[in-house]
């Protein structure tokens, strides 16, 4: 049995990581097994890294077992999409691989991706590879490593917020795992031969997953206190002059487990722009080396820090990156910003906003929405998806100088999309569909129909929703 260095047993998936060499593990075999629907548990933990998590149909479940039968099994495959940004050529191959390889519908995330559900194993590695041909993949979106960064949506607004997403981009990319195994097992490319390495992670990368967000006030659209790594934008003079750095939040905890809770980020200094991946890096490596792990429920960037004490993780990661921060600088967070509807950049162009029920982007009775998205898109060449955080509505913006009423989708539409925010509460708004409970199992579609229920009597108990954190 591994062992950690205050003698306690390391959690079952650091041997895990350990050996896979640098995250293949058994997955290809797996994949290519046709006797089972399913993988290897091994197999699953891995493939979190590469954006893959088995599921089952939780509702087939008793059937199956009376049978003698194995589960339903499928899998969620999560994109890579820094700051929700995608094309519209992007879109398009989205849209189509929905509908040939997965459930039809696709599903916005609150770390602002999309996630195709009921993959059957025979179809992961074409889903993968139809999302190659459009520059797009699902490295590190889960797993224990770096994971989508977050940033403010529609960055064509102003020159300030095109600036704080082309920082978070650069930092994504330049936390992306180093290793060639999605690419050896997904795509089919040559085993690297000879030596290979993980600079930044290591052989067992991080103890756990690790949350990165940007956000310009005075709108908190991602929740930056709720990250392990906020860059919060400070704006002097129309210009970015560098960010304040946050640690240690996270929302997640276990019930029943009171050694588990929740934790706002502590705010640590100001650094200048060119600095961030600096910092970012020093953050992820103090976490890397202190992180706890013996315990995965206490593995978190924010235990390490509760455990240890701001001072010394502040301290720590100013000895890593060689130079101090500086005081924070003021800023205030007045709102989380839902713009539906249609709104003007500061260059000319437009984009819309859409409510998107539950994040589901699907064909319902009355609302064709996947398919008028589908349909309006070619004639908008350059049109950008851009999906906003914590909410389920997306951004779809033209490029061109031209008026909303030229008809990406029309007033009427929209008017009839987004209507039904206006008689509903805060609470009702801000819900999110589960799209499964346990980390595995799809969550039974017999709640659907008590949710407009269940909803009405959790808005008359609470019927005002807190604003944004911080």
């Amino acid at each position: 049995m591994a062992i950690s260095s205050d003698d306690k047993p390391l959690s079952a998936n650091e041997p895990l990581k350990a050996g896979s060499l640098f995250l293949r593990g058994d997955i290809a075999r797996d994949l290519a097994d046709t006797t089972t629907g399913g993988i290897s548990e091994g197999s699953n933990q891995l493939g979190k890294f590469h954006g893959m998590y088995m599921q089952d149909d939780r509702d087939l479940r008793n059937a199956l077992k009376k049978e003698g039968r194995e589960k339903a099994f499928a899998f969620m495959l999560r994109v890579r999409l820094p700051g929700g940004r995608a094309t519209a050529g992007q879109w398009l191959v989205l849209d189509r691989l929905a509908d040939e390889v997965a459930a039809p519908s696709l599903r916005l995330t609150t770390r602002q991706t999309f996630q195709f559900h009921g993959v059957l194993k025979g179809n992961v590695k074409a889903l993968v590879k139809g999302m190659h041909q459009v520059l797009l993949d699902s490295i590190a979106a889960c797993g224990d490593v770096n994971r989508n960064v977050m940033a403010p949506p529609n960055p064509e607004r102003n020159p300030l917020l095109a600036r704080v997403y082309s920082d978070a981009l650069a930092w994504s990319r330049f936390a992306l795992p180093k290793s060639r195994a999605y690419h050896e097992i997904f795509l089919d490319e040559e085993l690297v031969a000879g030596g290979e390495s993980e600079p930044m992670y290591g052989p067992t990368y991080l103890p756990r997953k690790f949350k990165v967000g940007f956000a310009l006030p005075p709108s908190n659209d991602v929740d930056i206190f709720s990250q392990d790594l906020g860059f919060i934008a400070i704006e002097e003079n129309g210009e970015l002059a560098g960010y304040n750095v946050t640690v240690g939040g996270g929302l997640g905890m276990s019930h029943g487990n009171a050694e588990t809770f929740p934790r706002l980020a502590d705010l640590v200094g100001f650094i200048p722009p060119d600095r961030v991946n600096a910092v970012a890096e020093a953050v992820l490596l103090t976490q890397r080396d202190f992180g706890d792990r013996t315990n995965r429920k206490h593995a978190r960037l924010k235990y390490t820090i509760e455990d240890r004490g701001i001072a010394w993780f502040k301290a720590e990661v100013e000895k890593r990156t060689g130079f101090a921060f500086a005081p924070p600088r003021p800023f205030e967070f007045t709102t989380i910003e839902d713009p539906l509807g249609w709104h003007e950049c500061s260059d000319g162009t437009w984009f819309c906003g859409l409510h998107i029920l539950s994040g589901r982007i699907k064909d319902i009775p009355g609302c064709s929405l996947k398919s008028a998205l589908r349909a309006r898109t070619p004639a908008r060449r350059g049109l950008r998806r851009i999906l906003r955080p914590r909410g389920p509505s997306t951004g779809c913006h033209l490029p061109q100088h031209r008026d909303p009423r030229l008809n990406l989708f029309s007033m009427t539409q929209i008017e009839r999309w987004n209507a039904e925010l206006r008689d509903k509460s805060p609470l009702e708004i801000a819900r999110w569909a589960v799209a499964h409970a346990d980390g595995r199992a799809i969550i039974s579609t017999n709640f659907r129909p008590y949710e407009a229920v269940v909803l009405h009597l959790a808005t008359r108990v609470c019927p005002e929703t807190p604003g944004p954190l911080g």
